[in-house]
């Protein structure tokens, strides 16, 4: 027997193993040698679920490296108006955490129109989609839902955007992104040095 025959033996039986893996096979075969006579199906193998049972994004704190090399903290929040003024606005979330943000001239403020009674999106007079409008913080209120995102520094916080409307809810997607998929992990779009 060659020096080459066991390595060749080993080769032969490694692209068994892989083809078996590679056709379901072996799957088969470790079915075949459990208690369970048939296998289950996994819940998204026969049903996605329904989308209000997606997790929803409630808060979250992430450390960015900027261009220049210096480091900032971004926040997101999703929840309840606490308390707003000229100058600041609370947040409360679903778990009972709680942020004030300072919201200063730079802050972009949106407002969606409210939904359809049947869920749908608000239509114009004219049949078309009403779109978001910016507003001043005058018109965010007390119990309204909101998103914010922002920026921590030290214990302080600053809003830079704050989203009041449909886009709060389980729906597509988490509502915050400009759009064509060009977000960074908070769906801000691409950040500029602030």
């Amino acid at each position: 027997m060659s020096v080459w025959d066991p390595l060749r033996l080993r080769k032969a039986l490694l692209a068994g193993v892989v083809a078996l893996a590679l056709t379901g096979a072996g799957t088969a075969i470790a079915w075949s040698a459990s208690d369970s006579p048939t296998p289950s199906p996994s819940p998204s193998a026969t049903e996605k679920p329904d989308k209000s049972q997606r997790p929803q994004h409630l808060h979250s704190e992430s450390v960015v490296k900027k261009a220049d090399g210096t480091f900032e903290t971004l926040l997101t929040q999703q929840g309840t108006v606490e308390a707003v003024s000229d100058t600041s606005v609370t947040v409360k979330s679903e778990d009972g955490f709680t942020q004030a943000y300072a919201v200063n001239g730079d802050t972009k403020i949106l407002k969606f129109p409210a939904p359809a009674a049947d869920g749908s999106p608000a239509k114009g007079d004219d049949g078309k989609r009403l779109k978001r409008s910016e507003v001043t913080i005058a018109e965010i209120a007390k119990g309204e839902l909101v998103r914010v995102t922002g920026v921590k520094s030290g214990n302080d916080a600053t809003a830079h955007q704050i989203i009041e409307g449909a886009t709060t809810g389980p729906g597509k997607g988490m509502g915050m992104g400009k759009g064509h998929g060009k977000g960074h992990g908070l769906g801000l779009g691409k950040l500029k040095d602030r």
